[in-house]
């Protein structure tokens, strides 16, 4: 595809999504519905992520030969750091949220 092409296949796809969006936007009833379903969609994406992590066996270096060994584990027996560094960055967030909320509610 020659530039020119892809220039104007990429102006009909931006001018199809924005008439579609400001029809769909248009009435209320279907704004409330449209954004019914995007929170349900964001809602069921982050409970779908957050569940799957176990952080709590993130950076322990056990042997493999554990049957209930994360891969985390492994690699960091192998000397892996990442699963370590993530581990205790999350940790870090979570205690710089409380001191924001202690000092919020003062």
């Amino acid at each position: 595809m020659t530039k020119k092409q892809t220039l104007l296949i990429s102006s009909i796809a931006a001018a199809s999504t924005i008439g579609i969006s400001s029809y769909l936007l248009k009435d209320p009833e279907k704004r409330e519905k449209l954004k019914t379903k995007a929170n349900d969609i964001r809602h069921q994406v982050s409970k779908k992520f957050s569940d799957g992590l176990p952080l709590e066996k993130a950076g322990n270096p056990t042997p493999p030969d554990k049957s209930d060994d994360s891969g985390d584990s492994k690699m960091v027996y192998e000397g892996s750091q990442f699963p370590t560094q993530y581990y205790n960055k999350l940790e870090n967030m979570k205690s710089v949220e409380k001191s924001n909320e202690t000092q919020v509610n003062k």
